[in-house]
């Protein structure tokens, strides 16, 4: 916690309350993933994860949530602080690269959306 009551990287202003900043660039996955490879799906995307948030200091946040109607689909969300931080620094690292050979061999599908933190009125 940045200022003892807020994570790092998030703000308690009037423009997010208890979110990210304006401006953020934000992922949303979702994939679905085939039933006989969900732990090494699991693991993978464990690893990804936990590098992320600890190793790049763009990475505002990242997810995982599995559905609970389907427990063969994840979704992600991932938050950073630029696109560049996300296209240079987390998909130029060691662990996505090792993420992405996972999701290779256990990813079915994949829908992904784009966007960006707004200032709300």
């Amino acid at each position: 916690m940045a200022d003892g009551g807020t994570p790092a990287g998030l703000t308690e202003s009037a423009d997010q309350p208890g979110g990210f900043p304006p401006g953020t660039f934000v992922l949303w996955a979702t994939v679905q993933v085939r039933e006989d490879r969900v732990e090494e799906f699991l693991a993978g995307i464990a690893d990804d994860a936990r590098c992320s948030v600890r190793d790049e200091p763009g990475c505002l946040g990242f997810t995982v949530s599995r559905h609970s109607d389907d427990p063969l689909r994840f979704s992600f969300h991932e938050a950073y602080a630029s696109r560049e931080a996300f296209e240079v620094d987390h998909q130029g690292s060691a662990h996505y690269a090792r993420w992405a050979a996972v999701a290779e061999k256990v990813v079915i599908s994949t829908e992904v959306a784009f966007t960006e933190v707004v200032a709300l009125p």
